[in-house]
Protein backbone atom coordinates (compact mmCIF):
# COMPACT_ATOMS: atom_id res chain seq x y z
CA UNK A 1 0.00 0.00 0.00
CA UNK A 2 2.22 3.04 -1.15
CA UNK A 3 2.27 6.50 0.49
CA UNK A 4 0.43 9.20 -0.81
CA UNK A 5 1.68 12.85 0.31
CA UNK A 6 -0.77 15.87 0.66
CA UNK A 7 -1.14 17.81 -2.38
CA UNK A 8 0.57 21.23 -0.40
CA UNK A 9 4.09 18.67 0.07
CA UNK A 10 4.07 17.55 -3.41
CA UNK A 11 3.44 20.91 -4.84
CA UNK A 12 6.31 22.01 -2.65
CA UNK A 13 8.85 19.53 -3.15
CA UNK A 14 7.79 19.05 -6.97
CA UNK A 15 6.18 15.36 -7.92
CA UNK A 16 9.36 13.96 -8.63
CA UNK A 17 11.22 14.37 -4.92
CA UNK A 18 7.73 13.44 -3.34
CA UNK A 19 7.55 10.49 -5.26
CA UNK A 20 11.08 9.24 -3.52
CA UNK A 21 10.47 10.37 -0.47
CA UNK A 22 7.08 8.37 -0.45
CA UNK A 23 9.05 5.34 -1.58
CA UNK A 24 11.73 5.90 0.89
CA UNK A 25 9.33 6.21 3.78
CA UNK A 26 7.38 2.97 2.61
CA UNK A 27 10.83 1.73 2.31
CA UNK A 28 11.69 2.68 5.88
CA UNK A 29 8.16 1.86 7.46
CA UNK A 30 8.55 -1.91 5.83
CA UNK A 31 12.32 -2.28 7.42
CA UNK A 32 11.38 -1.18 10.40
CA UNK A 33 7.14 -2.10 10.94
CA UNK A 34 5.89 -5.40 12.99
CA UNK A 35 3.12 -7.48 10.15
CA UNK A 36 -0.06 -7.21 11.97
CA UNK A 37 0.01 -11.11 12.53
CA UNK A 38 3.41 -11.15 13.93
CA UNK A 39 2.15 -7.84 16.48
CA UNK A 40 -0.80 -9.87 17.36
CA UNK A 41 1.35 -13.02 18.08
CA UNK A 42 3.35 -10.89 20.20
CA UNK A 43 0.60 -9.38 21.95
CA UNK A 44 -1.01 -12.88 22.64
CA UNK A 45 2.59 -13.56 23.96
CA UNK A 46 2.92 -10.78 26.45
CA UNK A 47 -0.98 -11.38 27.56
CA UNK A 48 0.07 -15.14 28.62
CA UNK A 49 2.89 -13.52 30.14
CA UNK A 50 0.61 -11.14 32.05
CA UNK A 51 -1.41 -14.16 33.04
CA UNK A 52 1.25 -16.07 34.18
CA UNK A 53 2.87 -13.04 36.44
CA UNK A 54 -0.20 -12.84 38.16
CA UNK A 55 -0.55 -16.19 38.74
CA UNK A 56 2.99 -15.77 40.48
CA UNK A 57 2.02 -12.73 41.84
CA UNK A 58 -0.83 -14.73 43.79
CA UNK A 59 1.48 -17.40 44.51
CA UNK A 60 4.08 -15.58 45.96
CA UNK A 61 1.21 -13.86 47.67
CA UNK A 62 0.10 -16.60 49.16
CA UNK A 63 3.15 -17.71 50.38
CA UNK A 64 4.13 -14.47 52.10
CA UNK A 65 0.57 -14.72 54.05
CA UNK A 66 1.72 -18.71 54.71
CA UNK A 67 4.93 -17.16 55.85
CA UNK A 68 3.44 -14.01 58.02
CA UNK A 69 1.52 -16.62 60.17
CA UNK A 70 4.29 -18.71 60.42
CA UNK A 71 6.08 -15.81 61.79
CA UNK A 72 3.01 -14.70 64.05
CA UNK A 73 2.71 -18.10 65.59
CA UNK A 74 6.83 -18.40 66.40
CA UNK A 75 6.46 -14.83 67.67
CA UNK A 76 3.37 -16.23 69.97
CA UNK A 77 5.32 -19.30 70.93
CA UNK A 78 8.18 -17.53 71.52
CA UNK A 79 6.36 -14.84 73.82
CA UNK A 80 5.01 -17.73 75.83
CA UNK A 81 8.32 -18.85 76.32
CA UNK A 82 9.72 -15.73 77.13
CA UNK A 83 6.77 -15.32 79.91
CA UNK A 84 7.33 -18.67 81.26
CA UNK A 85 11.26 -17.34 81.63
CA UNK A 86 10.43 -14.57 83.39
CA UNK A 87 8.42 -16.59 85.45
CA UNK A 88 10.89 -18.86 86.32
CA UNK A 89 13.21 -16.31 86.96
CA UNK A 90 10.81 -14.41 89.40
CA UNK A 91 10.56 -17.65 91.05
CA UNK A 92 14.21 -18.20 91.28
CA UNK A 93 14.66 -14.91 92.56
CA UNK A 94 11.99 -14.95 95.62
CA UNK A 95 14.10 -18.47 96.48
CA UNK A 96 17.18 -16.32 97.11
CA UNK A 97 15.57 -13.47 98.89
CA UNK A 98 14.04 -16.70 101.47
CA UNK A 99 17.66 -18.33 101.09
CA UNK A 100 18.95 -14.50 102.06
CA UNK A 101 16.39 -14.01 105.16
CA UNK A 102 17.54 -17.76 105.95
CA UNK A 103 21.06 -16.70 106.38
CA UNK A 104 20.26 -13.46 108.12
CA UNK A 105 18.54 -15.36 110.85
CA UNK A 106 21.21 -17.79 111.04
CA UNK A 107 23.87 -15.32 111.06
CA UNK A 108 21.85 -13.35 113.72
CA UNK A 109 21.70 -16.51 115.94
CA UNK A 110 24.97 -17.30 114.98
CA UNK A 111 26.24 -13.90 116.54
CA UNK A 112 23.94 -14.55 119.41
CA UNK A 113 25.31 -18.13 119.93
CA UNK A 114 28.72 -16.51 119.68
CA UNK A 115 28.30 -13.64 122.50
CA UNK A 116 26.73 -15.90 124.74
CA UNK A 117 30.05 -18.35 124.09
CA UNK A 118 32.08 -15.46 124.72
CA UNK A 119 30.62 -14.64 127.66
CA UNK A 120 31.32 -18.05 128.74
CA UNK A 121 34.44 -18.35 127.77
CA UNK A 122 35.16 -15.33 130.09
CA UNK A 123 34.04 -16.71 132.92
CA UNK A 124 35.86 -19.71 132.74
CA UNK A 125 38.91 -17.78 131.62
CA UNK A 126 38.33 -15.82 134.79
CA UNK A 127 38.26 -18.53 137.07
CA UNK A 128 41.25 -20.63 135.40
CA UNK A 129 43.27 -17.70 136.40
CA UNK A 130 41.57 -17.50 139.53
CA UNK A 131 42.74 -20.72 140.21
CA UNK A 132 46.13 -20.27 138.52
CA UNK A 133 47.04 -17.07 140.69
CA UNK A 134 46.11 -19.91 143.63
CA UNK A 135 48.44 -22.65 142.42
CA UNK A 136 50.84 -20.11 142.10
CA UNK A 137 50.60 -18.68 145.23
CA UNK A 138 50.54 -22.44 146.64
CA UNK A 139 53.74 -22.93 144.84
CA UNK A 140 55.51 -20.27 145.63
CA UNK A 141 54.64 -20.77 149.04
CA UNK A 142 55.79 -24.49 148.98
CA UNK A 143 59.15 -23.26 147.41
CA UNK A 144 59.78 -20.98 150.14
CA UNK A 145 59.31 -24.05 152.74
CA UNK A 146 61.60 -26.07 150.79
CA UNK A 147 64.46 -23.63 150.46
CA UNK A 148 63.88 -23.29 154.43
CA UNK A 149 63.90 -26.77 154.50
CA UNK A 150 67.44 -27.12 152.82
CA UNK A 151 69.08 -24.55 154.52
CA UNK A 152 67.66 -25.88 157.68
CA UNK A 153 69.32 -29.28 156.45
CA UNK A 154 72.27 -28.01 155.43
CA UNK A 155 72.68 -26.13 158.98
CA UNK A 156 71.90 -29.33 160.63
CA UNK A 157 74.24 -31.23 158.34
CA UNK A 158 76.90 -28.40 159.35
CA UNK A 159 76.33 -28.08 163.29
CA UNK A 160 76.54 -32.21 162.74
CA UNK A 161 79.85 -31.96 161.12
CA UNK A 162 81.39 -29.35 163.03
CA UNK A 163 80.47 -31.16 166.55
CA UNK A 164 81.80 -34.49 164.71
CA UNK A 165 84.80 -32.99 164.30
CA UNK A 166 85.59 -30.66 167.62
CA UNK A 167 84.01 -33.74 169.50
CA UNK A 168 86.11 -36.33 168.02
Amino acid sequence: MPTTLPASVRETLGEEAAGDFARWLDETLQQRAVERDEYREVLSRLDVLEERFVQLENRIDERFEKVDQRFESLETRMDERFEQVDERFEQIDQRFEQIDQRFESMEERFDSRLAGMKEEFNVRFETMDTKLDRMNDRILSMTRWLIGLIALFGSLVTALLAVAQFGG
